[in-house]
């Protein structure tokens, strides 16, 4: 990546007052001691990775056989020598791996997956320097979901306003269930979701050369996994970052005894899940449920959950059955037909992959904290969890705003209409709560002057001088509220600018990195805008970092 020409500041600021993480990734990231039972190795300490490296160096694995895969798959996504001396490095038993991943998400997915990268490619440089040992990036390219809709779609910005864009060119059965979405194949419906692409960002001096890698990788005929690596390998040339396709049954077949391990010995994993769920909950959530078991059966109509059936299986919603020793059969035969679920995914990566960290979001940090019994019960080093760069992007065009009314990036997490009320209310220049406060000081002092008189003359009407106290002080009250609405009125621009400023923060209602395409930022600031965030971007990731651009 090359030095950067962006003017930018970055800042930080607590998960705690940032919408939509929950209390153990908080607490994971700022106060590990309370949750070190659940993990193996705290990912702030230079000493817990050396430990997490010797732990992966030293199970033994087919290094070679994985090496070999992996310069094959990635001669279809574009090797250049860095990556073939990454591969090739992996067939020494001193070479551990940094590995992040993601599902295939149409061009890339959200914001989240080149900071996931960058995090990961950050965190190679400061493990080699920390241990000694050679470290390798790997991408996990995670097509083997069958949820389609979920990664079929992006978001845009076009004049401050989200504009998205879906590709529909498969049609989903009654069950929604296609199979896994990175075996599908592009058709030429792609071709008119990139026209759309092309359409909606404005016309800049990085459209053509982005749209040309965008159109090259994603052409009709190509499957989603193999097009969401090409445009990846794009976005981070000469990086050395290592794609990795598990949904290769070279691959499957490294890792079939795990899955033999799961379908004979399914009760111990699940109960194993069970019990570090319970104690989990007491303090936290459980971000993970049990299943009866942890392995997807894909059988040309869709990639099904296998259920438990007495002492046999049956695969969820259809009309299949298998002893023990059928489901084992097949398995040998076909181990391609095989996928782990969310349980099973981070055991099958480290049963291949000499893992010491692994990069992920706030969902996946929370789910391994159920997870560290299952590695024991699989015989696997459990890596190291570091939470990747949360990040929002704040151009100058919304800074400004930010400046203009002492905001932050959290403020505009919540409700527009309560942010606005507060930033008039503090903008006025007369407080309106303390002028109506003192206004009805002398109402109020005025009844309690009568009262005792009135009780002299009536005692029943008593109860009309604190209806009238009442009464006043509804009205003052109503006043209040119409003073308020009329200062609201002249600040009709101010409310335009807040709109604009949540839209860009909170594209869709979510937090602009779960929104947000990268297409985007890379229309207007060009490959920059990855080198700048390379540079730019702390480390140290326990708070949500702003930056301003």
């Amino acid at each position: 990546m090359t030095t950067t020409a962006l003017h930018t500041h970055v800042r930080r600021v607590p998960f705690a007052r940032m919408p939509g993480f929950s209390a153990l990734f908080n607490t994971y990231c700022t106060d590990y001691e309370r949750l070190a039972s659940f993990y193996n190795g705290d990912w702030r300490s230079p000493e817990a990775y050396r430990e997490a490296a010797d732990r992966a160096a030293a199970r033994p694995r087919d290094r070679n056989r994985l090496a070999d895969v992996l310069l094959d798959q990635n001669e279809r996504w574009g090797l250049d020598h860095i990556t073939r001396e990454h591969i090739e490095a992996l067939r020494a038993s001193e070479t551990v791996a940094v590995v992040t991943g993601q599902q295939v998400g149409l061009f890339t997915g959200p914001l989240y997956t080149p900071y996931k990268t960058l995090t990961a490619l950050q965190l190679v440089r400061r493990l080699a320097e920390e241990t000694g040992r050679p470290v390798v990036p790997i991408f996990w390219l995670e097509g083997s979901d069958h949820d389609f809709e979920e990664v079929a779609h992006i978001n845009l910005m076009r004049s401050n306003a989200v504009v998205p864009l879906r590709y529909s060119g498969h049609t989903l059965p009654e069950d929604g269930n296609l199979g896994p979405v990175g075996r599908l194949k592009l058709n030429e419906q792609i071709v008119h979701v990139i026209d759309r692409v092309e359409e909606t960002l404005p016309p800049s001096d990085f459209r053509d050369a982005f749209m040309a890698n965008l159109r090259a990788a994603y052409r009709p005929g190509t499957t989603l996994l193999d097009a969401f690596a090409r445009f990846m390998r794009t976005l981070f040339p000469q990086t050395g970052l290592v794609f990795m396709d598990p949904d290769d049954v070279r691959l499957k077949r490294l890792v079939s005894p795990l899955f033999h391990r799961e379908i004979e010995d399914h009760a111990t994993s699940s109960a194993r899940l069970e019990a570090v769920s319970e104690v989990l909950a007491q303090d936290f959530h459980a971000q993970v449920s049990t299943r009866p078991t942890n392995l997807f059966l894909c059988d040309g109509e869709g990639r099904h959950p296998i259920d438990v059936d007495g002492d046999g299986f049956r695969l969820r919603g259809k009309d299949r059955a298998f002893t023990q020793s059928q489901l084992l059969v097949l398995l040998d035969a076909d181990p391609k037909c095989f996928s782990p679920n969310v349980v099973l995914r981070p055991m099958m990566q480290d049963w291949l992959v000499p893992t010491a960290a692994y990069v992920g979001g706030p969902g996946e940090v929370a789910y391994f904290a159920q997870f560290k019994p299952l590695y024991e019960w699989a015989g696997l080093p459990m890596p190291i969890i570091y939470p990747r760069a949360s990040v929002t992007v704040a151009e100058a065009k919304v800074q400004k705003v930010l400046t203009k009314h002492t905001l932050d990036v959290n403020d505009f997490g919540d409700d527009l209409d309560r942010l606005f009320q507060r930033v008039v209310l503090q903008e006025m220049d007369v407080d309106i709560d303390a002028m109506f406060k003192e206004a009805g000081a002398p109402l109020h002092q005025a009844i309690n002057t009568l009262k005792p008189k009135i009780e002299q003359v009536d005692r029943t009407l008593v109860r009309t001088a604190e209806a009238t106290r009442a009464a006043l002080a509804k009205e003052l009250e109503k006043l209040k509220g119409r003073v308020v609405r009329a200062e609201k009125q002249n600040h009709d621009q101010v409310r335009a600018r807040l709109e604009k400023a949540q839209i860009n923060l909170y594209p869709g209602g979510k937090l602009q990195e779960r929104s947000l395409s990268v297409l985007y930022f890379l229309n207007k600031y060009g490959p920059d805008f990855l080198t700048m965030l390379n540079n730019q971007l702390s480390l140290d990731t326990s708070e949500h970092q702003v930056v301003e651009l």
